[in-house]
């Protein structure tokens, strides 16, 4: 950004200073003041959520004390700020700087030398701050080492042919011919739809197209193959006179890594109509999950594999239920993401946060819902078209928010990524029950709990189908399928909650009070009239009767 336009310098290379453009020095004299200024001017667009700052600057302190901790520093820095106050921006959410407003030392140095290091002296004592300054001095290193040998742009280095091919890898789609059975055209109908998904690719500049499928040579164009910036977009064809199926799968090259694939089926009688809504959705899919692929392989940390071991071990740490396991699949999921930034390690801190809503164990439920949806929309910015995302926030819309339109779609989002996903299945039948169609709800995650099979959230594929099949009026399918549920899962509160209101409804008096009293053990105020608070998280016994048929007498 220009001088003429900014208003407030951020030195952050050395010891902090902010300095007004009258020449004022306005830093102000709290560590973790400043420290949050240099996060924002660090950040990407200049802005981060307050559960975010909060968790870096006071981690080591309980939500409600640092939340305060952090309204003090805000205003702090506005008293420091003065007139330049509308610098910094904050609500409920985010906390952000306008970056037309200000400029740092770091856009307007050509090498750190002679400045100092980044953020000298700052030290507050936060174990996460400090992880995220090492990383931020060795970014700030690295781009500052770019910048002398000459490689910016912006410095208004020009760089030849040579030097350019060099310093910048194309990413590349090569198009490769699958194999074909069935009719002598039935090559035609996948070159047709390659063929769109290869013009919208090159209209849109996310990649060079490299067309190989009137060679011999699967492997034409692959000198990038080493780079990683390669992939493959094969297509297969398969079927009769009567039935034909058109499979697309996109590969990471030259691993031959499988990163998406999908299917379009076709009677005999149809042509392949490229005006058709679900052939152009699926061509629109592609790019766009190709484009996301290049993104993150020119991210990808070289640690992403211990990454992927964390998240697996947080996912069972969390079905695993209880605080201890809860404090713990956070904190690897935590982890994980530091690692690689990948959305689907947020979403899983989402959905975390769902099972501490429906067990109970949050002391503030605006701190956990606003961390949950903040969570919750990074996740779905990094990573639009992982379909576990999706059906992972759809959870989250429906249990924070009760935002049945926003689960649905996020839903179906989830099961048009990948058709396999059961969390996705599951989410989109519990909204459309809410919604107002029960009986394809309850449907929808019947099957989620059949392609479940033995994961280990298949305990609450169960509870789901209980609460569907409970709206639906299955109310003695609803009983088994709580009944497994709790099987699986004998601490789990959803399952009991709901076999305390079904027996009660069936006349079984006894065993009802027995659901209660299993609750009570990890929700000591636990009774009916719980059950009968619209706000108490059992919203699916409100679209019936049953909650109707709850004894007024409390044990």
């Amino acid at each position: 950004m220009g001088s003429s336009t900014a208003k407030v310098r951020l030195q952050l290379l050395g010891p902090l200073k902010i300095i007004k453009s009258t020449g004022e020095d306005c830093t102000p004299r709290g560590r973790k003041a400043c420290a949050l200024l240099a996060m924002l001017a660090l950040s990407p667009e200049n802005k981060r959520s307050r559960v975010w700052i909060q968790d870096k600057l006071w981690g080591s302190r309980g939500k409600e004390q640092g939340a305060a901790s952090l309204r003090q520093s805000l205003s702090e820095i506005r008293k420091a700020f003065g007139s330049s106050r509308g610098l910094l921006f904050a609500d409920s959410y985010v906390l952000a700087l306008d970056p037309t407003s200000f400029e740092t030392d770091i856009d307007l140095t050509s090498n750190a030398n002679d400045c100092g290091e980044l953020l000298e002296g700052l030290d507050i004592g936060e174990d996460g701050f400090e992880d995220w300054l090492r990383s931020q001095r060795q970014s700030v290193s690295d781009r500052l080492a770019t910048r002398a040998a000459g490689f910016d742009r912006s410095a208004g280095v020009v760089l030849n042919e040579t030097e350019r091919r060099c310093s910048i890898s194309r990413n590349r789609v090569v198009l490769v011919r699958g194999s074909t059975s069935g009719p002598l055209d039935a090559s035609v109908l996948a070159d047709s739809l390659i063929d769109s998904i290869a013009k919208t690719m090159t209209e849109l500049g996310a990649a060079e197209v490299i067309d190989c499928r009137g060679t011999k040579d699967p492997l034409c164009g692959a000198e990038d193959a080493a780079s990683g910036k390669t992939l493959s977009l094969h297509s297969d064809v398969f079927g009769s006179n009567t039935m034909q199926i058109v499979r697309l799968a996109l590969r990471q090259r030259p691993e031959n890594i499988l990163t998406w694939s999908s299917t379009l089926q076709l009677s005999g009688s149809q042509a392949l109509d490229l005006n058709n809504a679900d052939v152009m959705r699926c061509v629109n899919l592609v790019v766009n999950v190709a484009i996301d692929q290049f993104i993150r392989l020119r991210s990808q940390s070289p640690d992403a594999e211990v990454a992927s071991k964390l998240c697996y071990s947080g996912i069972l740490h969390l079905f695993r239920l209880g605080k201890i396991n809860f404090v713990t699949a956070d904190k690897l999921f935590a982890t994980a993401f530091d690692i690689e930034s990948r959305g689907i390690y947020l979403a899983w801190r989402a959905y975390l946060r769902t099972f501490l809503l429906a067990e109970r164990q949050f002391s503030c439920r605006q701190t956990l819902q606003a961390e949950a949806l903040d969570f919750m929309h990074r996740a779905l910015e990094l990573e639009p078209h992982n379909s576990y995302v999706a059906g992972l926030s759809a959870h989250v819309q429906t249990l924070m928010r009760r935002s049945y339109v926003a689960a649905y779609e996020l839903a179906e989002r989830s099961i048009q990524l990948n058709h396999a996903n059961p969390i996705g299945w599951a989410c989109l039948g519990i909204a459309k029950s809410y919604l107002g169609k029960p009986e394809e709800g309850f449907h929808h995650t019947l099957l989620a709990r059949t392609i479940a099979g033995t994961a280990p959230f298949r305990y609450q594929m169960d509870a789901l189908s209980c609460i569907a099949g409970t709206m639906a009026g299955e109310l003695e399918k609803a009983v088994h399928l709580a009944e497994a549920s709790h099987a699986l899962a004998p601490t789990f509160a959803p399952p009991l909650r709901y076999l305390s209101a079904l027996y009660a409804h069936e006349g079984k008096h006894d065993l009802s009070f027995e659901m209660v009293r299993k609750l009570r053990a990890n929700e000591p105020d636990f009774s009916y009239d719980k059950l009968r608070d619209k706000a108490y998280p059992a919203a699916g016994l409100h679209r019936t009767s049953i909650i109707d048929s709850l004894p007024a007498r409390q044990i």
